[in-house]
């Protein structure tokens, strides 16, 4: 898996090759069981995922910290779908209720390909750039998101 952060900034970038199709993973990302499960890992777990999967649809889902010293905090995200080619690619708007303007308006952009060994997963989060620490947060936490997802598809 790779992991960077755009030179201008902007946008953090997560690559990772996993052992399933495309529609299998793509099935992870919008099915709501499949997503409560690869969503909730030992740092958060996720309480809640709402997704109208349809152009124009909305999303939600929120989750709780589990340990640390922001225990039991909860953290909520929302947007609606921008794009969306089952089961090559998934756009959304990301807002966050805990970006200093929980207004500013981000992009998540999922992009899978096939490959031979099964799928080449990518995700984009862009808009970043007016959230300070933004790049830096993300950069930490998609990782272990992705990972999270490769691990529940592979299984």
């Amino acid at each position: 898996m790779t992991t960077i952060i755009t030179p201008d900034n902007d946008a953090v970038v997560s690559e990772i090759e996993i052992a399933a199709p495309p529609k299998r993973v793509f099935q992870a990302l919008i099915n709501r069981e499949q997503a409560m499960q690869w969503g909730t890992n030992d740092a958060f777990e996720m309480t809640s995922w709402e997704m109208d999967v349809r152009p124009g649809g909305k999303w939600r889902f929120v989750s709780r910290e589990r340990t640390g010293p922001g225990a039991g905090k909860g953290y909520e995200h929302h947007g609606e779908i921008l794009e969306i080619d089952p089961p090559r690619v998934l756009s959304y708007s990301w807002f966050a209720n805990w970006h200093e303007n929980p207004s500013q308006q981000t992009i998540v952009r999922w992009e899978l390909t096939p490959t031979k060994s099964g799928t080449r997963l990518k995700v984009v989060h862009s808009g970043l750039l007016p959230i300070p620490g933004a790049c830096q947060g993300y950069s930490q936490g998609w990782p272990g998101l992705v990972q999270s997802l490769k691990d529940f598809v592979e299984k």
